[in-house]
Order: structure tokens, then C-alpha cells, then sequence
């Protein structure tokens, strides 16, 4: 238990130094380089040490939500539905206790990724071995996009939900695995491919009626959002068609970017399109659910159109930290010199987030 312990602590050390002290410091001396792709989102903004910094981009979002309820009208603009409600609820929760809406989204994110760390490493670790254990939590502490599990995002919840459902689903316990998969649908659209993997491991292992049940049952959170969503603006869907107010870019323009050596394309292909490869050639030391899951995301996630945070979106499939776990515990010193360069990286994304720049 003391791994990832010690592995979320460093990380969450780390986060709060480069946006608290450090954006501040050099947006304030006028030092932070802004490129042509890093377009703030507020004009003259200037980071100032606070919970603010770590409620930018969705965090507004889902400040919104909390305070005010969801919005929503088809008029091509973007609007607070396209944010799924358990997290909010969440928030508004802490909030009648009388704490802020920003401190509250990120404790409640924080503390699950925390939670997260420590029943991935147990899980593998009595699947596999301590080694994998061990590898599997530093890559999902220590990648650059962790940052999103310390601030007001969803990735800490989402990890932590998908990876009770896995377990259970794995250990035959069906109830909470539709517990825990219904809560992960409420949370965020890419939990859906928990029902076909459900539902296909169910077929493949000859497994009981009860393993389908838990496949459908994981549908119950994004099926009240649509109820929601009918009731209270007319379109039961309303949070798939919100999305055309976020413009994306299609992979032909993220090839292209690429080509141009832009980290955040290269980013995108190498996460997407890497994973399905380690999938495929660690498929054998795989359980069918852990696989069947990871290639249902990625198919999900190919076919979602929005590539924008399509790199997120992979860092939170479980399977893949699984299996690069898998791999550098036989290759550790590619994982000691991998984690140094993430350490790296994830300080200089928390300080570009502290700033309102696009991270992923």
C-alpha cells in the first residue's frame, strides 16, 4: 500500500508547486512562452496562487453546473449538458456543507484517484505480481496527464469508478459491478464501453445471466441523464448534439499536425494507435474483461470525434496502464528514465493549466 501512496503524494506535491508557485511566478516576470496553439482562454489573464488555478477550462464548467443547473438550446453554441451529472451532484453535496464549489471538485477528484491508486494496486498485484503493481500505479501517477486527477476534472472519479466496475465484474461479484458501471456512465461518455465489454465477456466466458444483467444495468446513469435531458429540454439527447459547439479537429488534421512535429498530434496518434498495439501484443497476459474493455474504448474513442482530448480521454483506459505495468516491470529502466521525463512534463502542464492554456 505504501507505493502508490507515496506515488500519489509526490505527484500531488508536484501539481499544486508548478501552479501555485511557479505559473504565477512567471506569468507575473512575463517568462511563460506563448505559441501559436496556446490561446488563452480568458484575455490578460494572470494567475494568482489559489483554488481558481485548478478550476480552469472544465472546471468553470462544472462550476456552472453545481451553482446554477444545466443549460441547453440548439443553437450550435456549447452549453453545460454536454457535462455528465454524478460529478456536479457530487460537488453541490460538499457544497451545502458550506465548501466552495472549486475546493470541492478538486477533493473529490484528488481523493478518488487517490482511492483509485490503491485498488488498481492491490487488484494487479494479486493478479499479476508486485513489480506490475508497482508500475502500473507510477505510470497512471506520474503520466503528464495525471494532472487532470488533481484538479476539478472527472479523471480522478472516472478511474476509480471504472476500475471498481473491472474488479468486480472480474471477480463475479455482478451487482456491484452494475453498481459501480452505472455510476462510471453518469460520470462520463466514455464509461459506456464498459456495457459492451460486459456484455461480450459475459458471451465468451459462458458466464451467468447474472454478467449480463450487470452489462445492461451499466447503462441506468447515461439512461437518467437522457431521461433528464427529455424532460427537462425537450431532447433526450441533448448531450450528444451539444457537442457541435466544440469544434474538432478530424485525424486527417491531427496526420498533418503530426507530420509538423506538434507534440499534442503526435500526443493524440501515439496514445491511440500505441495503445491498441500494446493491447494486442500484451493480449495473452490480459484478463478478457481488462482486454475486451480496453479495445471497446478504443473503438469508442476513434469513432467519438473529438480528438481534441483524445490523449485524456486514452489516459483514462485502465488497460493501458495495465499493460505498460506489464511491460516495464520485464524493462525497468525504461520505466525509471520514462518516469523522469513524465516528472518533467507533468510540471510543465500544470503550469500551462495554471495559466488558461490548453493542456488536452
Amino acid at each position: 500500500m505504501g507505493f502508490p501512496l507515496l506515488s500519489a503524494k509526490s505527484m500531488i506535491r508536484g501539481v499544486p508547486i508548478g501552479m501555485q508557485l511557479i505559473a504565477p511566478f512567471l506569468y507575473h516576470h512575463s517568462l511563460l512562452y506563448q505559441s501559436q496553439d496556446s490561446t488563452p482562454f480568458v484575455a490578460g489573464f494572470i494567475p494568482k496562487s489559489g483554488w481558481e488555478l485548478f478550476s480552469h477550462w472544465d472546471g468553470e464548467w462544472y462550476t456552472k453546473i453545481a451553482t446554477l443547473g444545466y443549460s441547453y438550446a440548439d443553437d450550435g453554441e456549447q452549453h453545460s449538458v454536454a457535462f455528465y451529472p454524478l460529478f456536479p451532484l457530487l460537488i453541490r453535496g460538499l457544497m451545502t456543507l458550506g465548501m466552495r464549489s472549486d475546493a470541492a471538485g478538486v477533493l473529490i477528484n484528488s481523493f478518488a484517484f487517490l482511492g483509485a491508486l490503491v485498488l488498481i494496486y492491490f487488484w494487479v498485484e494479486q493478479r499479476y505480481d508486485t513489480g506490475v503493481a508497482k508500475w502500473t500505479t507510477a505510470m497512471l501517477a506520474w503520466c503528464p496527464f495525471s494532472l487532470f486527477c488533481t484538479v476539478m476534472y472527472t479523471e480522478g472519479l472516472f478511474l476509480f469508478l471504472t476500475a471498481s466496475a473491472l474488479r468486480s465484474f472480474e471477480r463475479g461479484e455482478y451487482i456491484w459491478a452494475a453498481v459501480w458501471g452505472a455510476l462510471t456512465t453518469a460520470t462520463r461518455g466514455p464509461g459506456v464501453a464498459l456495457i459492451p465489454a460486459f456484455l461480450l465477456t459475459a458471451w465468451r466466458e459462458k458466464r451467468p445471466p447474472l454478467a449480463y444483467f450487470a452489462g445492461l444495468a451499466s447503462a441506468l446513469g447515461i439512461f437518467s441523464f437522457s431521461i433528464y435531458c427529455a424532460i427537462r429540454f425537450g431532447d433526450a439527447l441533448a448531450f450528444v448534439h451539444v457537442q457541435k459547439g466544440w469544434v474538432q479537429p478530424s485525424w486527417f488534421e491531427v496526420l498533418i499536425q503530426a507530420l509538423k512535429l506538434k507534440v499534442s498530434a503526435i500526443s493524440r496518434i501515439v496514445m491511440i494507435f500505441g495503445s491498441g498495439y500494446l493491447l494486442w501484443f500484451l493480449h495473452k497476459r490480459l484478463t478478457t474483461i481488462v482486454l475486451t474493455y480496453g479495445f471497446c474504448s478504443l473503438a469508442l474513442l476513434l469513432n467519438s470525434g473529438a480528438l481534441r482530448s483524445v490523449n485524456r480521454y486514452a489516459y483514462g483506459m485502465l488497460p493501458l496502464s495495465i499493460a505498460l505495468g506489464l511491460l516495464l516491470a520485464a524493462k525497468p529502466r525504461w520505466g525509471y528514465g520514462l518516469m523522469g521525463l513524465f516528472g518533467i512534463f507533468l510540471l510543465y502542464v500544470s503550469v500551462r493549466f495554471a495559466g488558461w492554456l490548453w493542456v488536452a
